[in-house]
Protein backbone atom coordinates (compact mmCIF):
# COMPACT_ATOMS: atom_id res chain seq x y z
CA UNK A 1 0.00 0.00 0.00
CA UNK A 2 1.52 3.41 -0.86
CA UNK A 3 1.16 5.95 1.85
CA UNK A 4 1.34 9.64 0.45
CA UNK A 5 4.06 12.08 1.33
CA UNK A 6 2.87 14.46 3.95
CA UNK A 7 2.73 18.02 2.19
CA UNK A 8 4.85 20.88 3.30
CA UNK A 9 2.73 23.33 4.82
CA UNK A 10 5.83 25.80 4.11
CA UNK A 11 9.49 26.58 4.36
CA UNK A 12 10.09 28.59 7.52
CA UNK A 13 13.39 29.98 7.97
CA UNK A 14 14.62 31.33 11.98
CA UNK A 15 16.99 33.97 12.43
CA UNK A 16 19.10 32.78 15.66
CA UNK A 17 22.17 35.09 16.46
CA UNK A 18 24.11 32.43 18.20
CA UNK A 19 25.82 29.47 17.23
CA UNK A 20 22.71 27.02 17.81
CA UNK A 21 24.12 24.62 19.45
CA UNK A 22 22.77 24.97 22.87
CA UNK A 23 19.01 27.21 22.48
CA UNK A 24 17.00 24.50 23.70
CA UNK A 25 13.70 26.97 23.21
CA UNK A 26 14.56 26.97 19.64
CA UNK A 27 15.50 23.64 19.32
CA UNK A 28 12.16 22.76 20.51
CA UNK A 29 10.29 24.94 17.97
CA UNK A 30 12.08 23.41 15.48
CA UNK A 31 10.97 20.14 16.05
CA UNK A 32 7.27 21.07 16.99
CA UNK A 33 6.98 22.54 12.98
CA UNK A 34 9.33 19.95 11.47
CA UNK A 35 6.55 17.52 13.24
CA UNK A 36 3.27 19.67 11.84
CA UNK A 37 4.49 19.83 8.55
CA UNK A 38 6.86 22.84 7.95
CA UNK A 39 10.01 22.76 6.46
CA UNK A 40 12.65 24.51 8.37
CA UNK A 41 15.81 26.35 8.24
CA UNK A 42 17.79 27.86 10.89
CA UNK A 43 20.54 31.01 10.16
CA UNK A 44 22.99 31.45 13.00
CA UNK A 45 25.99 32.62 13.96
CA UNK A 46 29.21 30.79 13.13
CA UNK A 47 31.35 29.66 15.54
CA UNK A 48 34.70 28.15 15.38
CA UNK A 49 33.28 24.58 16.50
CA UNK A 50 30.25 24.39 14.90
CA UNK A 51 29.83 23.35 11.11
CA UNK A 52 29.04 26.23 8.46
CA UNK A 53 26.52 23.82 7.05
CA UNK A 54 24.64 20.75 8.29
CA UNK A 55 21.08 18.90 8.81
CA UNK A 56 19.89 19.32 12.63
CA UNK A 57 16.66 16.89 13.27
CA UNK A 58 15.44 17.38 9.98
CA UNK A 59 16.67 20.85 9.61
CA UNK A 60 19.00 22.77 7.87
CA UNK A 61 21.17 25.11 9.60
CA UNK A 62 23.27 27.43 8.23
CA UNK A 63 25.72 29.50 10.03
CA UNK A 64 27.10 33.05 8.57
CA UNK A 65 30.40 34.51 10.03
CA UNK A 66 30.64 37.65 10.28
CA UNK A 67 33.22 39.45 8.11
CA UNK A 68 36.34 41.90 9.37
CA UNK A 69 36.15 45.59 8.92
CA UNK A 70 38.15 48.55 10.25
CA UNK A 71 34.72 50.36 11.21
CA UNK A 72 32.89 48.62 13.56
CA UNK A 73 29.45 50.26 12.81
CA UNK A 74 30.13 49.74 8.81
CA UNK A 75 30.74 45.91 10.18
CA UNK A 76 27.32 45.83 11.94
CA UNK A 77 25.49 47.32 8.95
CA UNK A 78 27.34 45.08 6.44
CA UNK A 79 26.50 41.95 8.02
CA UNK A 80 22.64 42.75 8.89
CA UNK A 81 22.19 43.07 5.02
CA UNK A 82 24.45 40.60 4.27
CA UNK A 83 22.03 38.72 6.43
CA UNK A 84 18.70 39.94 4.68
CA UNK A 85 19.92 38.73 1.19
CA UNK A 86 20.43 35.04 2.64
CA UNK A 87 17.31 35.11 4.47
CA UNK A 88 15.63 36.24 1.12
CA UNK A 89 17.77 33.49 -1.04
CA UNK A 90 16.37 31.12 1.04
CA UNK A 91 13.01 31.66 -0.38
CA UNK A 92 10.61 31.70 2.88
CA UNK A 93 7.28 31.30 3.64
CA UNK A 94 8.00 33.25 6.79
CA UNK A 95 10.51 34.30 9.06
CA UNK A 96 10.76 33.96 12.54
CA UNK A 97 13.14 36.48 14.70
CA UNK A 98 14.56 34.86 17.67
CA UNK A 99 15.29 38.33 20.10
CA UNK A 100 15.46 41.44 19.18
CA UNK A 101 18.64 40.93 17.87
CA UNK A 102 17.21 39.32 14.73
CA UNK A 103 14.61 41.67 14.22
CA UNK A 104 16.33 43.91 11.20
CA UNK A 105 17.16 41.31 8.89
CA UNK A 106 14.25 39.59 9.49
CA UNK A 107 11.96 42.65 9.07
CA UNK A 108 13.58 43.79 6.20
CA UNK A 109 13.93 40.40 4.64
CA UNK A 110 9.61 39.64 5.04
CA UNK A 111 9.28 42.97 3.11
CA UNK A 112 11.44 42.16 0.36
CA UNK A 113 10.12 38.82 0.26
CA UNK A 114 6.44 39.64 1.09
CA UNK A 115 6.16 37.23 3.84
CA UNK A 116 5.13 37.25 7.15
CA UNK A 117 7.06 37.18 10.39
CA UNK A 118 7.40 36.26 13.94
CA UNK A 119 8.84 38.22 16.49
CA UNK A 120 9.71 35.82 19.41
CA UNK A 121 10.77 37.84 22.74
CA UNK A 122 12.99 34.92 24.64
CA UNK A 123 13.79 38.07 27.18
CA UNK A 124 12.67 41.37 27.70
CA UNK A 125 15.26 42.94 25.90
CA UNK A 126 15.50 46.53 26.64
CA UNK A 127 15.37 44.82 30.14
CA UNK A 128 18.72 43.09 30.57
CA UNK A 129 21.72 43.93 32.63
CA UNK A 130 24.53 46.06 31.42
CA UNK A 131 27.07 43.24 32.74
CA UNK A 132 30.84 43.80 32.33
CA UNK A 133 29.49 46.67 29.07
CA UNK A 134 31.01 50.29 29.37
CA UNK A 135 28.02 52.43 30.66
CA UNK A 136 28.64 54.23 26.82
CA UNK A 137 28.32 50.75 24.87
CA UNK A 138 25.47 49.73 27.20
CA UNK A 139 23.53 53.13 26.51
CA UNK A 140 24.23 53.23 22.47
CA UNK A 141 22.74 50.04 22.60
CA UNK A 142 19.60 50.43 24.97
CA UNK A 143 18.75 53.67 22.14
CA UNK A 144 19.39 51.40 19.16
CA UNK A 145 17.78 48.50 20.41
CA UNK A 146 14.70 51.07 21.70
CA UNK A 147 14.44 52.46 17.98
CA UNK A 148 14.34 48.91 16.17
CA UNK A 149 11.74 47.60 18.45
CA UNK A 150 9.68 50.77 18.20
CA UNK A 151 10.11 50.43 14.19
CA UNK A 152 9.55 46.45 13.74
CA UNK A 153 7.63 45.07 16.55
CA UNK A 154 4.32 45.88 15.54
CA UNK A 155 5.30 44.70 12.05
CA UNK A 156 5.19 41.39 13.02
CA UNK A 157 2.09 39.27 12.10
CA UNK A 158 2.45 37.56 15.46
CA UNK A 159 4.37 38.25 18.88
CA UNK A 160 5.18 35.63 21.30
CA UNK A 161 6.96 35.30 24.46
CA UNK A 162 8.01 33.55 27.26
CA UNK A 163 6.30 35.04 30.32
CA UNK A 164 2.77 36.62 31.21
CA UNK A 165 4.90 39.61 32.74
CA UNK A 166 6.92 39.99 29.78
CA UNK A 167 4.15 39.82 27.48
CA UNK A 168 2.44 42.47 29.26
CA UNK A 169 5.01 44.94 29.29
CA UNK A 170 5.03 44.77 25.19
CA UNK A 171 2.01 44.25 24.80
CA UNK A 172 1.62 47.91 26.71
CA UNK A 173 4.90 49.40 25.29
CA UNK A 174 3.78 48.74 21.69
CA UNK A 175 0.21 48.97 21.59
CA UNK A 176 -0.11 45.73 20.28
CA UNK A 177 -3.35 43.90 20.84
CA UNK A 178 -2.27 40.49 21.21
CA UNK A 179 0.89 38.82 22.72
CA UNK A 180 0.84 34.77 22.53
CA UNK A 181 2.23 33.01 25.21
CA UNK A 182 4.71 29.82 24.42
CA UNK A 183 5.96 29.11 27.99
CA UNK A 184 9.71 27.84 27.71
CA UNK A 185 8.37 24.52 29.04
CA UNK A 186 10.50 21.02 28.86
CA UNK A 187 9.80 18.04 26.98
CA UNK A 188 7.07 15.65 28.16
CA UNK A 189 9.49 12.60 28.64
CA UNK A 190 10.68 10.19 31.51
CA UNK A 191 13.92 11.42 32.58
CA UNK A 192 16.88 8.82 32.22
CA UNK A 193 18.70 9.17 35.45
CA UNK A 194 22.17 10.18 34.78
CA UNK A 195 24.46 11.16 38.11
CA UNK A 196 26.09 13.53 38.45
CA UNK A 197 28.65 12.42 40.05
CA UNK A 198 29.76 9.56 37.06
CA UNK A 199 31.18 12.66 35.28
CA UNK A 200 34.72 12.64 35.00
CA UNK A 201 34.54 16.35 35.84
CA UNK A 202 33.35 15.12 39.41
CA UNK A 203 35.42 13.50 41.47
CA UNK A 204 35.79 15.76 43.63
CA UNK A 205 31.80 15.32 45.35
CA UNK A 206 32.03 12.98 48.22
CA UNK A 207 29.51 10.24 48.05
CA UNK A 208 28.19 11.13 51.59
CA UNK A 209 26.76 14.47 50.39
CA UNK A 210 23.86 15.24 48.76
CA UNK A 211 23.68 17.66 45.60
CA UNK A 212 22.15 21.19 45.77
CA UNK A 213 22.04 21.64 41.81
CA UNK A 214 22.30 25.14 39.83
CA UNK A 215 21.78 24.74 36.09
CA UNK A 216 22.54 27.70 33.54
CA UNK A 217 24.94 30.12 32.81
CA UNK A 218 27.31 31.91 34.95
CA UNK A 219 26.13 35.09 34.45
CA UNK A 220 25.89 38.28 37.10
CA UNK A 221 22.88 39.73 37.99
CA UNK A 222 21.50 35.66 38.58
CA UNK A 223 22.03 35.45 42.28
CA UNK A 224 24.74 33.09 41.81
CA UNK A 225 27.32 35.17 44.32
CA UNK A 226 24.36 34.80 47.00
CA UNK A 227 23.83 30.89 46.53
CA UNK A 228 27.54 30.51 46.79
CA UNK A 229 27.41 32.16 50.05
CA UNK A 230 25.00 30.48 51.38
CA UNK A 231 27.08 26.74 51.35
CA UNK A 232 28.39 27.11 54.58
CA UNK A 233 25.20 27.01 56.30
CA UNK A 234 23.62 24.38 54.33
CA UNK A 235 24.03 21.50 56.44
CA UNK A 236 25.37 17.94 55.04
CA UNK A 237 24.91 19.01 51.13
CA UNK A 238 27.42 20.50 48.63
CA UNK A 239 27.03 22.48 45.28
CA UNK A 240 27.49 21.72 41.75
CA UNK A 241 26.87 24.65 39.30
CA UNK A 242 26.22 23.07 36.04
CA UNK A 243 27.07 25.69 33.63
CA UNK A 244 30.14 27.80 32.34
CA UNK A 245 30.10 31.77 31.92
CA UNK A 246 31.97 34.33 32.90
CA UNK A 247 31.45 33.99 36.42
CA UNK A 248 33.44 31.01 36.88
CA UNK A 249 36.27 31.91 38.53
CA UNK A 250 35.02 35.00 40.56
CA UNK A 251 32.91 32.12 41.92
CA UNK A 252 35.48 29.85 42.76
CA UNK A 253 36.79 33.14 44.47
CA UNK A 254 34.46 33.51 46.39
CA UNK A 255 34.17 29.73 47.89
CA UNK A 256 37.69 30.00 48.29
CA UNK A 257 37.51 33.00 50.58
CA UNK A 258 34.65 31.56 52.58
CA UNK A 259 36.40 28.51 53.14
CA UNK A 260 33.61 26.48 51.28
CA UNK A 261 36.05 25.49 47.74
CA UNK A 262 35.44 21.85 48.66
CA UNK A 263 31.74 22.17 48.93
CA UNK A 264 31.26 24.08 45.36
CA UNK A 265 31.76 22.48 42.71
CA UNK A 266 32.09 23.81 38.87
CA UNK A 267 30.91 21.06 35.95
CA UNK A 268 30.81 21.39 32.32
CA UNK A 269 27.10 22.33 30.70
CA UNK A 270 25.70 19.28 28.91
CA UNK A 271 23.51 18.99 25.94
CA UNK A 272 20.09 20.24 26.17
CA UNK A 273 18.83 16.63 26.02
CA UNK A 274 20.86 15.50 29.05
CA UNK A 275 20.15 18.42 31.41
CA UNK A 276 16.88 16.74 33.32
CA UNK A 277 18.38 13.37 33.25
CA UNK A 278 21.34 14.66 35.09
CA UNK A 279 19.00 17.09 37.25
CA UNK A 280 17.81 13.59 38.52
CA UNK A 281 20.25 12.77 40.43
CA UNK A 282 20.74 16.22 42.59
CA UNK A 283 18.23 16.48 45.89
CA UNK A 284 17.30 20.09 45.41
CA UNK A 285 17.38 22.44 42.52
CA UNK A 286 17.99 26.16 43.02
CA UNK A 287 16.76 29.19 40.71
CA UNK A 288 18.33 32.19 42.83
CA UNK A 289 17.74 34.60 39.69
CA UNK A 290 17.36 38.55 41.53
CA UNK A 291 15.41 41.09 40.47
CA UNK A 292 18.81 43.21 39.28
CA UNK A 293 17.15 44.22 36.08
CA UNK A 294 13.63 44.21 34.76
CA UNK A 295 14.12 41.16 32.68
CA UNK A 296 14.62 39.10 35.46
CA UNK A 297 12.12 40.28 37.62
CA UNK A 298 9.77 39.31 34.66
CA UNK A 299 11.33 35.62 34.24
CA UNK A 300 9.89 32.33 34.38
CA UNK A 301 13.46 30.27 34.81
CA UNK A 302 13.71 27.01 32.15
CA UNK A 303 15.43 25.55 35.26
CA UNK A 304 12.91 26.10 37.61
CA UNK A 305 10.85 23.51 35.12
CA UNK A 306 13.57 21.16 34.69
CA UNK A 307 13.72 20.69 37.92
CA UNK A 308 10.55 19.93 38.28
CA UNK A 309 10.58 17.50 34.82
CA UNK A 310 13.40 15.96 37.31
CA UNK A 311 11.38 15.34 40.42
CA UNK A 312 13.53 17.06 42.07
CA UNK A 313 12.29 19.83 44.94
CA UNK A 314 13.08 23.57 43.84
CA UNK A 315 13.96 26.59 45.90
CA UNK A 316 12.77 29.84 43.79
CA UNK A 317 12.57 33.52 43.83
CA UNK A 318 9.96 35.16 45.07
CA UNK A 319 8.48 36.19 41.85
CA UNK A 320 4.95 36.50 41.24
CA UNK A 321 4.99 34.56 38.33
CA UNK A 322 7.11 32.04 40.00
CA UNK A 323 5.60 32.06 43.01
CA UNK A 324 2.28 31.20 41.31
CA UNK A 325 4.18 27.82 39.29
CA UNK A 326 6.08 26.58 43.15
CA UNK A 327 3.26 27.37 45.21
CA UNK A 328 0.28 25.97 42.88
CA UNK A 329 2.20 22.32 42.42
CA UNK A 330 3.32 22.42 46.13
CA UNK A 331 6.96 21.20 44.25
CA UNK A 332 9.06 23.48 46.73
CA UNK A 333 9.57 26.47 48.50
CA UNK A 334 10.24 30.59 47.17
CA UNK A 335 12.32 32.79 49.09
CA UNK A 336 13.88 36.39 48.95
CA UNK A 337 16.69 35.04 46.95
CA UNK A 338 18.85 38.25 47.63
CA UNK A 339 19.36 36.82 51.21
CA UNK A 340 21.98 33.93 51.38
CA UNK A 341 20.26 32.77 54.96
CA UNK A 342 16.98 32.36 53.61
CA UNK A 343 18.36 30.58 50.68
CA UNK A 344 20.04 28.15 53.30
CA UNK A 345 17.38 27.64 55.68
CA UNK A 346 15.29 26.61 52.89
CA UNK A 347 17.23 23.98 51.62
CA UNK A 348 17.59 22.66 54.95
CA UNK A 349 14.14 22.41 55.32
CA UNK A 350 13.42 20.98 52.50
CA UNK A 351 16.88 18.38 52.88
CA UNK A 352 15.68 17.83 56.46
CA UNK A 353 12.98 15.43 55.65
CA UNK A 354 13.75 13.15 52.86
CA UNK A 355 9.91 11.85 53.41
CA UNK A 356 8.76 15.78 52.56
CA UNK A 357 11.30 16.27 49.74
CA UNK A 358 10.21 13.56 48.02
CA UNK A 359 6.70 14.58 48.05
CA UNK A 360 7.27 17.54 46.61
CA UNK A 361 9.22 16.36 43.76
CA UNK A 362 6.42 13.97 43.04
CA UNK A 363 4.26 17.23 43.01
CA UNK A 364 6.44 19.10 40.13
CA UNK A 365 6.78 16.11 37.78
CA UNK A 366 2.74 15.74 37.99
CA UNK A 367 2.41 19.38 37.48
CA UNK A 368 5.34 19.23 34.29
CA UNK A 369 2.88 16.28 33.63
CA UNK A 370 -0.43 17.86 33.52
CA UNK A 371 0.54 21.32 32.17
CA UNK A 372 3.90 22.77 32.23
CA UNK A 373 5.22 21.01 29.43
CA UNK A 374 6.08 21.66 25.86
CA UNK A 375 3.22 19.79 24.52
CA UNK A 376 1.34 22.54 25.45
CA UNK A 377 3.17 25.58 24.46
CA UNK A 378 3.53 24.00 21.01
CA UNK A 379 0.23 23.94 20.73
CA UNK A 380 0.26 27.88 21.70
CA UNK A 381 3.09 27.80 18.29
CA UNK A 382 1.51 25.66 16.22
CA UNK A 383 -2.19 27.93 15.98
CA UNK A 384 0.29 30.96 15.63
CA UNK A 385 1.71 29.95 11.96
CA UNK A 386 -1.60 28.41 11.25
CA UNK A 387 -3.11 31.99 12.23
CA UNK A 388 -0.13 32.84 9.23
CA UNK A 389 -1.12 30.61 6.68
CA UNK A 390 -4.37 31.19 7.13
Amino acid sequence: MHVAERPVKGHVVMLVRNPYTHDSRVEKEVRTLLGDGYRVTVVADAAPDAAPREQRDGATVIRVPRRASAVPGLRYLVHELRLVRILCRLRPDSLHAHDSNALVPVALAARRAGVPFIYDAHDLWLGRPRRDRSRLYFALSQLTYRFIERTFVHRAAAVITVSRPIANHLARRYGLDRVELVHNFPDLRTPERRELRGRPDATSIPENRRIVLYLGALMGGRGLENLVDAVPHVEGADLVLLGSGALEAPLVRRAREAGSADRVHLLAPVPSNEVVDYAASADVGVSPIVPSCLNYRYSLPNKLFQYMAAGVPVVASDFPQVREVVRDSGCGLVVDTSRPADIAAAVNWILSDPGRALVMGERGRAAVEERYNWSTAADVLLSVYAGLRG
